[in-house]
């Protein structure tokens, strides 16, 4: 099937299918470099460490609530790289349903002393709270499709200050050293050539009205995108507390 869905989108002058050329970002050209450069980060460098020059960090892959699934995802796993730079994540998602297409949303908590549970990770309620008191930021990372064995990667860097296309207003990124991060897959069903490459860039992409949205969702999260047929869920998630 994977094969199928590359053979049915027109090369688009990059060299590669559309499906499979994920967005770079805001940053662009210059998040590719410093992604690259996380991954070869010294090797001295272990998860969990941090030395104000560069910090790795590494989490289990969990079913979201909405897959219907619970526990770990086998095969999964979350990788946050930060250095002066900025921070960049790996994310490997497993378990997906091959030719749907999905996005990696990054959820950025500033101010995880804020959340109600402190130190237990923050929760939507502390993201999405009257007056964003954890001063947090949702915003896009990246988008793929799943290939015939379930499987999908995901890469994205964000540099501190303004975060483009931001669910929340008004807030950067201001916390490089102590920021919480979450992400969070979002299955988009099935790929809909006619609505590509908005399903693979945008929250509601190919998403029915029929979707589960969360109720916290702000409106500038139910507008990203061009509504279609399919009943868009979330599906995965990891958190990285730094």
């Amino acid at each position: 099937m994977y094969e199928m869905i590359r053979n049915t989108l027109a090369h688009r002058g990059t060299g590669m299918p559309q499906a499979v050329v994920p967005r770079l970002g805001p940053v662009g050209v210059l998040a590719a470099t410093v992604v690259a450069a996380a991954f070869i980060l010294p090797p001295q460098v272990q998860a969990g460490d941090k030395d104000k020059e560069h910090a790795q960090h590494t989490a289990a892959v969990k079913w979201h609530a909405q897959s219907g699934n619970e526990g770990e995802v086998a095969g999964a796993g979350a990788t946050l790289y930060t250095t002066e730079w900025g921070s960049s994540v790996h994310f490997e998602a497993a378990g997906l349903e091959p030719g749907h297409v999905y996005t990696l949303w990054w959820v950025v908590v500033n101010n995880p002393e804020a959340c109600e549970a402190y130190p237990e990770p923050c929760t939507a309620g502390d993201v999405l709270a009257d007056g964003n008191p954890a001063e947090a930021q949702v915003s896009y990372a990246d988008g793929n499709v799943a290939t015939d064995d379930g499987k999908a990667t995901f890469s994205a860097h964000f540099t501190p200050g303004p975060i483009e296309g931001g669910w929340l207003p008004d807030q950067e990124f201001t916390n490089l050293w102590g920021a919480e991060h979450h992400f969070v897959v979002n299955d988009h069903g099935p790929l809909v050539a006619e609505l590509m490459p908005g399903m693979m860039h945008t929250y509601r992409g190919g998403c029915s009205d029929d979707s589960p949205f969360p109720d916290s969702f702000p409106d500038t999260a139910l507008a990203d995108g061009e509504p279609g047929p399919n009943d868009c869920i979330l599906t995965q998630s990891a958190t990285l507390q730094q």
